[in-house]
């Protein structure tokens, strides 16, 4: 198939092309996040092969968990403040760019509340946790249209109708249609190495409600498009879909299906619409957090090099501190629980014991607790070892607040603080590169739509 560039208008097999293309550039990303999940979750293996019938493994040390979390939030804002130059060196610009201040940070602010995980906290999470974060700026549709539908008069009363226009009148005011998300990275494919995108897609399931009410607005509009039906009075069926984004095009194909039982999948492509992208641009931004390095050796592009979270370097330690909490615990077990010896016969020492404290015998060293076994101190070095080693690989205590051994004076702290966040100096930067991104193309939206 000839190349086509992001300028030509797209069909179903060219989407299937690039969205085969990127999704195979991320496997390997996609496949080292699928670890982190295990040991941010707590669902990884603690033993492997023939230890793992053996050994107990259900007590997972929390450490992975905090780790993550502790780095977000103690280090990372959650709120992104704006900030606009004049565009002249006088009063009325100065105040001008103040105003734009003002209104970006109230849509910034209301935009995070709206979505059901703070946006700029869980943007952090994932430039911690995967290495990597995705930003998506959206419209929301419905705003826009109580917004642009003025009441008709129809057989209204004078009353009802000043209250239909009123009501109006307060959704043209306060309208907020944007919406400021960070979707997981996994779903959305990008070139990995443009900062700005010149193509995106988002390969990700949708309700088929969803799909209906997409396509019958624009069909209601007169633009093209192949209306979705709901099947089976299913609304909430889960349609696997790929929306596809230049600079130039938006288009929607659904490339397959889930049945009620979500085990049943069904390959298809259908293009439900190809439309001109009015706003200018592609609505995401991403950044990498800085913890990865391309190494020297290898001639292949491959993203999962830099898309590299705070876990990587410790899995192993990890585990391994996993596996020394839970064979200490089994010791604790054992000493707490430790059997009982006997020159009797079992069964009938059973039987006593079953009656209740008291039991008969002849000499008192016919009954005996087995000796505890007494773990030498090494044991619980080697597991600081790895405690400290962790800490090492990923952020110091001092971040979370706990006070550093020896050290006695706030001074001292805040420099062990400082000397210890510049770890997260990269985060931070890329965080607020995603928040100028986002802040522009909202300004942009603003003069497209007319929504001064």
């Amino acid at each position: 198939m000839p190349f086509s560039g992001f300028e030509d208008e797209p069909d179903a097999n060219i989407i299937d092309q690039y969205r085969s293309h990127l999704k195979e550039v991320w496997t390997n990303a996609h496949r080292k996040w699928e670890q982190y999940d295990a040991y941010y979750f707590r669902t990884y293996s603690v033993w492997e092969g023939a230890e793992a019938h053996s050994r107990p493994g259900w007590l997972k040390p929390a450490r992975p968990t905090s780790l993550v979390d502790n780095a977000v939030d103690h280090q990372l804002a959650s709120e992104p403040t704006p900030h606009r130059n004049p565009a002249r060196q006088s009063e009325e610009s100065r105040n001008n760019a103040d105003r734009v201040e003002e209104g970006l940070k109230a849509i910034l602010d209301e935009a995070a509340l709206l979505e059901p995980a703070l946006t700029w906290k869980q943007q952090g999470k994932n430039l911690v946790h995967l290495g990597y974060s995705i930003h998506e700026l959206g419209l929301d549709s419905n705003v826009l249209q109580r917004r642009s539908e003025e009441p008709p008069r129809g057989d209204d009363s004078e009353e009802d109708y000043r209250a239909n226009m009123r009501l109006f009148e307060h959704y043209r005011r306060t309208a907020m249609p944007f919406r400021t998300r960070s979707p997981h990275p996994a779903r959305i494919l990008l070139d990995p190495w443009e900062k700005k995108p010149r193509i995106a897609i988002r390969h990700a399931r949708r309700f088929s409600q969803d799909l209906h009410e997409l396509t019958v607005a624009r069909k209601n509009r007169g633009r093209q498009a192949d209306v979705w039906e709901v099947r089976n009075n299913r609304p909430f069926e889960l349609i696997l879909t790929d929306e596809y984004w230049t600079e130039c095009w938006h288009a929607m194909m659904v490339s397959g299906y889930v049945a009620g039982t979500g085990r049943e999948y069904h390959n298809m492509k259908r293009l439900l619409f190809v439309e001109k992208n009015t706003w200018g641009f592609v609505p995401y931004s991403h950044a990498y957090a800085g913890f990865g390095q391309e190494p020297t050796n290898s001639d292949r592009i491959d993203p999962a090099n830099l898309a590299v979270g705070i876990l990587d370097p410790v899995i192993s330690d990890i585990r391994a501190q996993a596996q020394a909490v839970s064979g200490r615990h089994n010791a604790l077990m054992d000493a707490s629980f430790n059997p009982i010896g006997t020159r009797m016969g079992a069964d009938e020492l059973r039987d006593q014991l079953d009656q209740g404290d008291i039991i008969e015998m002849s000499d008192r060293s016919d009954v005996w607790r087995m000796d505890i076994p007494q773990l030498p101190r090494w044991m619980f070095q080697t597991e600081e070892w790895l405690s400290r080693d962790i800490e090492e690989g990923t952020f110091s205590r001092a971040l979370a607040g706990v006070r550093e051994q020896g050290v006695s004076t706030v001074g001292q702290q805040a420099i062990l603080s400082t000397a210890a966040g510049r770890k997260f100096v990269a985060v931070s930067r890329q965080l607020e590169h995603l928040a100028s991104v986002a802040s522009s193309q909202i300004l942009q939206l603003i003069d497209l739509l007319d929504l001064n």
